[in-house]
C-alpha cells in the first residue's frame, strides 16, 4: 500500500534554533521554506535522500493544530507523509480494515486538500496520504512536496 516515506514533519517551538541544530549536528542544509499562512506555519525543508524532514513552527503559539500538538506533546514528529500509488485504492483498503480517515470527504478532495490517517489508528502519528500525479518523477515530487515560499536568508 505505502510506496515510501515522502516527508517527516517535525513540530518545533523555534524554527531558527531547530534549523541551526540540524545544520550543526547533522550537516543538513535547508533547500527551501518560508511562511505558509494558509497552514498557520513557517517551515524549513531539509532533504534526506528522496524524502525531506520538514521543520514546522506555528505562527500562532496559542491556537491551531501545531500549537495544540506542541502544548500537549512537546516538540517531535507531528506527521509523516506516505506515498501511495493510488489514493482511492488505499482509502478503500484502509476503510475495510477499520482505519479512521480524515479529510476524505468529496468537498475537501475536490479542493485538493490532503487526506490523513487519524492518529488514533496509528498509535499517535498523523499520516498524510500522497498520490503522485500520473507520469510525475517520484524523485522530483519528493523534493517539491507542497509548493511553499523560500525561507528568507537560507
Amino acid at each position: 500500500m505505502f510506496r515510501k516515506v515522502r516527508a517527516i514533519h517535525v513540530a518545533v517551538n523555534d524554527l531558527d534554533k531547530a534549523v541551526k541544530l540540524y545544520q550543526d549536528n547533522f550537516g543538513m542544509e535547508v533547500s527551501r521554506g518560508g511562511t505558509v499562512p494558509a497552514l498557520g506555519i513557517k517551515n524549513a525543508f531539509l532533504p534526506v535522500g528522496e524524502a525531506v524532514i520538514e521543520l514546522i513552527e506555528p505562527l500562532d503559539k496559542e491556537q491551531g493544530p501545531v500549537s495544540r500538538f506542541l502544548k500537549n506533546r512537546g516538540e517531535g514528529i507531528y506527521m509523516i507523509a506516505m506515498e501511495v500509488d493510488n489514493i482511492d485504492i488505499a482509502l478503500k483498503s484502509l476503510r475495510e480494515r477499520g482505519v479512521r480517515i480524515v479529510g476524505d470527504d468529496p468537498a475537501s478532495r475536490a479542493k485538493g486538500l490532503p487526506v490523513f490517517i487519524h492518529p488514533q489508528s496509528t498509535r499517535g502519528i498523523l499520516i498524510e496520504l500522497v498520490e503522485l500525479p500520473n507520469g510525475a518523477s517520484r524523485r522530483k515530487a519528493a523534493s517539491q512536496s507542497v509548493s511553499r515560499p523560500t525561507l528568507q536568508g537560507a
